[in-house]
């Protein structure tokens, strides 16, 4: 297994997902196919290497990160951006913390573009945001997925993560970034808010409400 950088401290070391994969099945260079990461996650004794123990525990986190991708616009969440975190003196690993979200929240927008986008426009792009990882050769669209409630892993991060995610506490954290301009603020808030009412609208579903 091919370890990436220190994450953390010299106790801990980042092992990327692909580099993971990559270790499970040297025949085997896996994209961002669903069914491949789950497989490369199911194969438990190929992960023994790093002492892995609960499986469960990294797809709830990769579905808990497919939440929050989904609402900030991650259009980049490759098999090279996200990983388990190991410690190198007792062997654990866990999830990673999250990182490289660089391209969320359509980086490439300057704020002239962003005056000129009307309403419908900018619902369009809330709802036109698409995953890295694909299922049946397509990238995931973000909305339609979560919309369909059709996946019982992505179903219960959508019970768990919207439980924890406070719109207000966003929006007032937007509001006080000294960086960026008015007009970026509310495109923020604006699109996050979009993607906001439609995982409210999975969870009341999936709850009866």
């Amino acid at each position: 297994m091919c370890a990436c950088e220190d994450f953390t401290d010299e106790n801990h070391v980042l092992y990327e997902f692909e580099n993971l994969a990559l270790s499970a099945n040297l025949d085997k260079k896996i994209d961002t196919e669903l069914s491949d990461i789950m497989e490369v996650i199911d194969e438990t004794k190929k992960l023994t290497q790093i002492n892995l123990v609960i499986v469960d525990e990294i797809k709830e986190n990769l579905w808990n990160m497919f939440i929050i991708d989904s609402l900030i616009g991650n259009t980049d969440r490759h098999n090279g951006n996200w990983g388990l975190l190991v410690n190198t003196k007792s062997n654990q690993a866990r999830f990673s913390p999250i990182y490289d979200c660089g391209s969320c929240l359509n980086p490439m927008l300057e704020d002239k573009q962003i005056e000129n986008i009307s309403e419908v426009e900018l619902k369009n792009l809330a709802i036109n945001c698409y995953s890295c990882i694909k299922e049946n050769v397509k990238k995931i669209n973000y909305i339609s997925y979560i919309k369909s409630t059709k996946n019982v892993e992505c179903n219960n991060a959508i019970n768990n993560m919207y439980k924890k995610i406070n719109i207000d506490i966003i929006n007032n954290f937007i509001d006080k970034i000294p960086s960026i301009t008015i007009v970026r603020k509310e495109f923020y808030k604006k699109i996050i808010g979009y993607r906001y009412e439609i995982l409210q609208s999975a969870y009341k579903k999936l709850n009866n409400i």
